[in-house]
């Protein structure tokens, strides 16, 4: 989807493009305007308008790739022992991620890191579906889990646990994809109480603390009024300020909305009304 720019928004991106990249370009302009302009939005229009950065074709961070440095790092320490979908479980549960076991075994063999564990069938070992038959063993056999067996990094309806950005998860059910099943305790309970977040709306923890989840620690924002509470550093761990901040964030947007109404009420005069005056 297109984006109709401001002159302010274009003379923006003009000011601040040089020597950042596009990602660092969409993040400062949607700060300072409260949009959704993504990467390639940024790209599109530095290429239409012959904008350049003049900052190296590629950088290493070492977040390359399918996983960032941080989880690459947290592989390689926990690589020994595990078979990979036990690993791919422990990174899925750590970084709230939906990684395979192949995609694992991939990453591994790419990067040269071995596990320890000998899964190999040797002579004389007995074959784990020995005396089942048929080419589908739809039965299972001796080392199946049983119906109704947990896994053994099973966690129950309610377990709770923190992510690495802070915030408090909760486990609401067991089946579906990762994300239906672990939700952020906060919204979970606004939910409970207000109904759904609106679309363009954000929950802040008045005080910035994320794991003090109680209902008056909690409101409900623009994504606009979060924008101008970052500009203008008007957050604070002081529940107080912070909701003085969010009447400044709407004293500012007023005042940017007057501003834009009065510039528009201005009438161009013609080069022949001007000199005739």
């Amino acid at each position: 989807m297109t984006h109709k720019y401001t002159k302010e928004q274009k003379r923006f991106i003009e000011e601040i493009a040089s020597g950042k990249y596009n990602e660092e370009i969409a993040k400062l302009f949607n700060d300072r305007f409260g949009t959704d302009i993504t990467e390639g939005q940024i790209k599109s229009y530095k290429a239409n308008h012959k904008i350049k950065s003049n900052v190296p074709r590629k950088r290493i961070t070492g977040d390359e790739g399918l996983f960032t440095q941080e989880q690459k790092d947290f592989i390689k320490k926990n690589v020994g022992g595990c078979l990979n979908q036990e690993l791919a479980e422990l990174v899925n549960e750590e970084f709230s991620l939906q990684i395979t076991a192949r995609q694992m075994n991939t990453f591994k063999k790419n990067h040269g890191l071995v596990s320890g564990v000998d899964c190999r069938f040797r002579k004389g070992d007995t074959p784990a579906n020995k005396g089942t038959k048929g080419l589908y063993n739809v039965g299972g056999n001796r080392t199946s889990f049983k119906p109704g067996q947990p896994a053994l990094n099973y966690k129950p309806v309610g377990y709770e646990r923190i992510d690495r950005d802070g915030y408090v998860l909760v486990k609401v059910q067991d089946d579906g994809p990762w994300q239906k099943r672990w939700r952020h305790k906060h919204k979970v309970m606004w939910e409970e109480v207000n109904g759904p977040v609106p679309p363009g709306h954000a929950l802040l923890f008045i005080d910035q603390n994320k794991q003090n989840i109680v209902s008056e620690n909690l409101t409900l924002v623009t994504r606009k009024q979060l924008a101008r509470l970052n500009q203008n550093n008007l957050l604070s761990n002081n529940a107080e300020l912070t909701k003085t901040g969010i009447i400044m964030a709407d004293i500012y947007g007023k005042i940017g909305e007057r501003k834009k109404m009065n510039s528009g009420r201005r009438i161009k005069r013609t080069p022949k009304e001007i000199v005739g005056k």
